[in-house]
């Protein structure tokens, strides 16, 4: 058994003695190709998403610019970055300064990487975030500081050491020039690794209106890998060398779920025992001295409306992160519920609303925080981000998740996050299992799909969940059900992976003919679907169609050639970019379509004839 660390030349190693099998026999976590928050957010807003205008100008005033990006996102905030490169979550630091980062890596702001076909080892500029130009006239020189906070690998992977975080000045007639640069490192076990960054802003060159600043990093450009965060930018007038401490009490995590087991669950599962009794907040002081606050929450149903009397923590002093550490309060940091979800009848959402006050306070946009506790029709223990995946490298290996029925009912799809990891796995297949409990681990298997089915890429659902159907409802009794799937390849078929949960403990893997759990920390993106046939008659987030039709090879540098529609002759096609443009449309003569003229990159294409319609994914190479 052996973890892979991804590191640019163990990538290299993995992906020249890839069909040798040069993977230990085990479970295996692989980082992710593509993040695919963005790639649903991306397709939410390509239509309506306008970049800030560089016309806008920003005045520091008296609170100077600063953003802790606690707003949400995943794109930064228009009204003072002009592009939008970084991610902007709370997945994806390690503790913190305030609620919600900036991650830089190796993908472009539509959550796809810059350039797959860039080598494992490479080191190129990838993502920039850049400021509105800024009103610097007439300001002292030696007043003026900008400040941030920053962190390499976080949660994510590890930038090598010639990858690289850079921030930039610019004036109008000067152009860019590097100020400060960072080389890249691997976190410790246990380690937050924050460090700030304090940078002078004294050439009188600066001082000028319209100056700018901007960060960018060095990374391998095909995949999501080579992380850094920042937090707390911060940038103002009469500070000095020493001005590092901020007035701002802030919650650093998203609240968690509000059920002891699950992130999500069916409205027929649920209990009144299934509900904490307490929930926990994570509450930061980043002051140097005792700030007094106080605390609340509301519940509201999924109309809005208020379910809960306004819970009150009082008021209570607050101790410095830097002393302390994190606020330890229990009315603050693990108040009871006073609000019990009444038994249901029909699909529910409730939302809870977390508020901490205290004056003065620099920044009130990470005073707050909500979570959404779904009660519809399926289970889950993530929280609906993939950081990672795992993935296994045996022929017939199998891959399970534990759970646990109150009252029989009946299992119809199973929805999986499936994450692309070297190669195309999408040409290689998959039976759907569902076991007993065998004392602790998977035992019989009750249910094995006729047909084999194969990891899909394509935006069917919210997160590149895939949602794949039963030959047939599966009637369980109440109590510990498995399910996942047997593999029928050696290569990875990788599992997007949530690390800001962990329940390893319900993760099994077989590759010997016996069960382990998982030895990685994390929890499995695969979520068991339950209700009677006619809650799904018209539902929209089952797969649209089977393709008939494959497109090869894939990768491809100068034709794809067409299998599977009965003549050829009659197909028409369409080949789309990752922004939806249509870049080649014609028909079919030859059996085989000419893209030597398309530039390297993904690309999606349509084919239709007189009865059928197929749409694939295929990648373009130089």
């Amino acid at each position: 058994m052996m973890k892979i660390l991804m590191n640019k030349i163990l990538v290299v190693v993995c992906v020249l003695f890839y069909s040798t099998l040069s993977f230990s026999q085990g479970l295996v976590e692989n980082e992710l190709s593509t993040n695919p928050s963005i790639i649903s957010k991306y397709n939410q807003l390509k239509v309506s998403y306008k970049a800030a205008s560089i016309y806008d100008t920003l005045r520091l005033g008296v609170k100077g610019i600063l953003d802790d990006f606690s707003a949400e996102g995943p794109y930064p905030d228009t009204s003072l970055w002009l592009d939008n490169k970084v991610f902007i979550n709370r997945d994806f630091a390690k503790a913190p300064i305030t609620l919600g980062v900036a991650t830089f890596e190796g993908l472009d702001y539509n959550g796809y990487p810059y350039d797959f076909t860039a080598g494992s080892t490479s080191s190129a500029v990838a993502d920039f975030l850049t400021s509105k130009p800024i009103h610097l006239n007439n300001l002292l020189s030696d007043s003026i500081y900008l400040s941030f906070y920053y962190q390499p690998q976080g949660n994510g992977n590890a930038p090598e050491y010639p990858d690289s975080l850079v921030v930039q000045f610019k004036n109008g007639t000067l152009g860019w020039k590097n100020v400060w640069a960072k080389r890249g490192s691997t976190l410790t076990s246990n380690d937050s690794s924050w460090s700030l960054a304090m940078i002078p802003i004294n050439d009188t060159a600066y001082l000028k209106d319209g100056f700018q600043f901007r960060f960018y990093n060095r990374a391998t450009i095909s995949g999501n890998t080579d992380h850094w965060n920042i937090d707390y930018v911060y940038l103002n007038k009469t500070r000095n060398i020493n001005d590092t401490t901020f007035e701002d009490v802030t919650f650093v995590y998203n609240t968690p779920s509000l059920l002891n087991t699950y992130s999500a669950m069916p409205w027929k599962q649920y209990s009144a025992s299934d509900m904490k009794l307490n929930y926990n907040t994570s509450i930061r002081n980043n002051h140097t001295v005792t700030k007094n606050g106080s605390f609340i929450y509301k519940i509201f149903n999924d109309l809005g409306v208020q379910v809960n009397t306004t819970y009150s923590g009082g008021s209570f002093n607050i101790d410095p992160f830097s002393s302390s550490g994190y606020m330890n309060y229990a009315a603050f940091t693990n108040p009871a519920l006073n609000f019990t979800i009444p038994i249901l009848t029909a699909a529910s959402r409730y939302s809870i609303e977390s508020t901490i006050s205290s004056t003065p306070d620099n920044d009130r946009g990470n005073d707050t925080v909500r979570f959404v506790q779904d009660l519809t029709n399926y289970f889950s223990y993530d929280d609906g981000t993939a950081e990672n995946s795992f993935g296994l490298s045996t022929l017939y290996a199998q891959l399970a998740e534990k759970f646990t029925l109150n009252i029989a009912d009946s299992l119809q799809y199973i929805d999986i996050y499936f994450n692309p990891f070297l190669i195309n796995s999408s040409i290689y297949s998959f039976n759907i299992h569902v076991w007993t409990d065998g004392g602790g681990v998977p035992g019989t298997a009750i249910y094995i799909s006729a047909l084999p089915d194969s990891p899909e890429y394509g935006m069917v659902m919210p997160n590149q969940f895939i949602r794949y159907k039963l030959d047939a409802p599966l009637y369980l009794n109440p109590g510990t059900f498995y399910v996942g799937f047997k593999q029928n390849t050696n290569q990875f078929l990788n599992v997007g992976v949530d690390k800001n949960t962990n329940t390893q403990s319900k993760i099994f893997y077989n590759v010997t003919g016996s069960w382990n759990a998982s030895p990685f920390v994390g929890s499995l993106m695969l979520h068991p679907v339950f209700g009677s046939a006619s809650e799904f008659t018209d539902i929209s987030e089952e797969r649209k169609s089977e393709n008939i039709g494959v497109v090869y090879p894939n990768p491809a540098s100068d034709q794809l050639f067409i299998d599977g529609f009965s003549d050829t002759q009659k197909i028409s096609f369409t080949i789309f970019d990752l922004l939806g443009n249509v870049v080649i449309h014609n028909s079919v003569y030859d059996n085989f379509i000419d893209i030597s003229n398309l530039g390297s990159g993904v690309y999606f294409i349509q084919m239709n004839d007189e009865e059928n319609s197929s749409t694939l994914k295929f990648i373009k190479l130089k």
